[in-house]
Order: C-alpha cells, then structure tokens, then sequence
C-alpha cells in the first residue's frame, strides 16, 4: 500500500440523502476532450464550472449522448500502490445507432483520446470522470443479439487510471437538477 505524506484531515457523518442514495445512471451522458475543458472548484469540492477552449475561431462543445435509463453506469476501483494509490475511472456506455452516421460517431468516440465524462446519477448528481488525465475506449462490444429482447447497443467502455477519484459537478452545491442540466446543456451539442 502506498504511503501518503497527507494527514487524514476529517472523519464522515453521512445524511441520509448519502446512506439512503440510489445507483443507477440517467439516460444522458457528456463527453468532452480533455485538451479543450478546464474546471473551477468551489471552496466545497465541486466542479462547479466548465470552460470549453476556442480551437482557432470555433468554440469548442461537450458531446450529448442519449440512450435509455439505466444502462449507462460508472466505477472508479481503487488501486493501492508503492507509491501513490490510483483510482481506475470507468464510464461503461450504451450507445444506441440506426444509421451509418451513429455508427460513425462510435467508430470516433472509441478512436478518442483523452476524453472526460460526465454522468448523472439517479440521485440527480453528476460525476466527472477522467479530468486529471483523461480517459480512453479501453473495451466495446456490440451486434444483433439474439432474442428480441436481447441488446442491440453497441457497449462502449472508456477507462483512465487517475491519481484522485471521481469528481462531481454542479454550479452551486444547492443547485437544482434543473439548473445543471441548463449549463452542461449549454456548452453541449449531438
């Protein structure tokens, strides 16, 4: 286990919005380059602004992708090291297509590097994933099934060993689930 030279600063009392919080991922979910986003934290830990760079004279965007509830999920396993622990930042996407454009855009996603995600939760929280270092498509697997209910969507699964853990957004810590979706809506586009 590695050593840290930081002292542990505080211990947990968790409400009961963190005991009683439900798991799952909504629908949606964000994807940025890292090259092109930089964060601002709030006195309370948040991410509570995203700026997206101008590459030459157009702005850069968050990508949106839409698919179903609950089929889009996160993991950030802890890895204990000689010298520094890592947490391995998983974002694990449904990604549904019906044209060769859709098709396209996977192909891309899964060619990317150094990517940021940003999934909300069903407790209505956003976590960012990879913004230390980034993430990469790392595994997918998609096709036809074989039952008419079986999955048609092609899975995609972006990873990226980061020196912290996930962090979360939102633009004040009382901001409503509403107002969030407004700002990532905001600097994203299809």
């Amino acid at each position: 286990m590695a050593t840290n030279c930081n002292d542990l600063i505080r211990g947990m009392n968790p409400d009961c919005s963190a005991v009683n919080k439900v798991g799952g991922v909504d629908k949606t979910v964000y994807v940025g380059k890292k090259a092109n986003m930089t964060f601002t934290t709030d006195s309370n830990g948040y991410y509570s602004a995203i700026s997206m760079a101008t590459i030459g004279s157009l702005p850069s965007y968050l990508l949106k992708f839409t698919g179903k509830r609950d089929k889009n999920s996160w993991t950030a396993p802890l890895t204990a090291g000689e010298n520094v622990n890592t947490w391995n930042h998983t974002a694990l996407m449904a990604l549904y297509y019906s044209n060769p454009t859709e098709l396209d855009t996977i192909e891309k996603l899964c060619n990317a590097d150094d990517l940021v995600v940003i999934m909300q939760g069903n407790d209505d929280k956003f976590m960012v994933l990879g913004a230390e270092k980034g993430i990469n498509a790392s595994a997918g697997e998609g096709g036809s099934g074989i039952l008419l209910n079986d999955t048609t969507a092609y899975m995609v699964t972006l990873t990226g060993e980061q020196k912290v853990m996930p962090k979360m957004f939102s633009t004040t810590p009382t901001s409503s689930l509403a107002t969030n979706i407004a700002y990532l809506d905001a600097i994203a586009t299809y």
